[in-house]
């Protein structure tokens, strides 16, 4: 419905009545406001608490304390947290193996605990609440953290890295979700049974989420998932680039500028960055990123939106122009064609053409990795 409309209000445009009668404006206006408040019922019907999920670990942390000799006390929060039955359903999943995998690999046995300086008893959080507008799923321990070296060790002997491979603290802890790594000696009932943590990455991607990890060695290790509340409907900005349009999820704009060519500069020559409220943030040119074209946009031309990442990294994502603001249905890209970097999922315009979703996220964390320490204070 959503779709048939702005293909309704597209062709009106194009046939030029609303130019010569503004009753035909009104009504596609009516319309649009129509479809926006069914569309928000259906989604208020199909929202549900991940209580349904929630209530199902307390006696899985025991079963699994019980089969590993360990003590586990597991406490949970925002469990009247509400998103779309879809992701509900599919949530149970990978939060089992995570839970699993942090009481196994994670907490210590009582007696180490105690020689650590540590109560006998483990405690693992399972934690629900909304963040800019997804909902974020974290499971997090007490227990011995990640040991970093063995992890790296096994990477290098299991062929998934170089042994000269220089990789930071962050870059380790994320081997593990690497298809193949495990840190199990042995395959037990408890936690790997075989399937890696790779398969959790997979099954959240496969949501329109993303996972990550932070680990403290000794005081235990945090599991982020983060995931869309809906998989249907979201607020777009769209935009072109290269002859080419694109949808930016508004969620992640704090809001667009047109650049002044002496805001923009370069790091070692190369990478731009712009002057952005006593901050510089790294400038991406899109339609490069995504191989529209060779050569970035030049400066002082085009549009910057600038974006917010779920971590609250800042970038300013270069774009031709913006073509308006609208509601799009979300399309997976990853089941009609394969998964895409830099893309999120695809969704179908008013005149039919495919437009692509953009994965802010990952646009932003590829260009930090190429320019670290781009955000940069100006001196005052």
């Amino acid at each position: 419905m959503v779709i048939q409309q702005a293909m309704l209000a597209q062709r009106v445009a194009e046939s030029g009545m609303a130019a010569r009668s503004s009753a035909v404006m009104m009504g596609l206006e009516d319309l649009e406001l129509l479809t926006r408040e069914i569309q928000d019922s259906v989604m208020a019907i199909r929202a549900q608490p991940v209580k349904s999920v929630f209530q199902r670990m307390p006696r899985l942390v025991r079963e699994v304390g019980d089969m590993t000799g360990k003590k586990v006390r597991l406490v949970t929060s925002g469990e009247d947290t509400e998103v779309d039955k879809t992701v509900v359903e599919r949530l149970a999943e990978p939060i089992t193996h995570m839970l699993r995998n942090a009481i196994d690999h994670g907490l210590e046995k009582p007696a180490d605990r105690e020689a650590a300086g540590k109560s006998a008893e483990g405690t693992v959080h399972l934690a629900a609440l909304h963040r800019s507008g997804r909902i974020v799923i974290e499971i997090s321990d007490d227990g011995r953290g990640i040991n970093r070296e063995r992890v790296k060790g096994i990477a290098v002997a299991r062929g998934l890295i170089a042994e000269d491979a220089v990789l930071t603290d962050d870059e380790i802890d994320n081997l593990i979700f690497l298809p193949g790594f495990s840190t199990a000696e042995t395959i037990t009932d408890v936690s790997g049974r075989g399937v890696g943590m790779d398969v959790v990455k997979r099954s959240i991607q496969a949501l329109g989420g993303r996972i990550s990890i932070s680990s403290v060695p000794g005081k235990g290790s945090t599991f982020t998932l983060s995931l869309p509340l809906t998989l249907a409907v979201l607020d777009g900005m769209v935009v072109g680039a290269a002859e080419q349009t694109l949808v930016a999820p508004l969620s992640n704009i704090v809001e667009s500028l047109t650049p002044r060519a002496e805001d923009v500069h370069y790091v070692g020559g190369r990478d731009a960055v712009i002057r952005f409220r006593e901050n510089f943030v790294p400038l991406i040119d899109v339609a490069q990123v995504m191989g529209f074209r060779d050569a970035p946009v030049v400066s002082g031309h085009g549009v910057a939106l600038v974006v917010e990442t779920e971590s609250g990294a800042r970038a300013a994502l270069m774009v031709d122009a913006i073509q308006g603001q609208r509601q799009v249905v979300i399309k997976s890209l990853e089941t009609n064609y394969q998964q895409v970097p830099g893309v999120a999922a695809a969704t179908i315009l008013g005149d039919g053409r495919v437009a692509l979703i953009l994965d802010v996220d990952a646009i932003v964390a590829n260009a930090r990795r190429r320019t670290p320490g781009a955000e940069l204070k100006l001196a005052s």
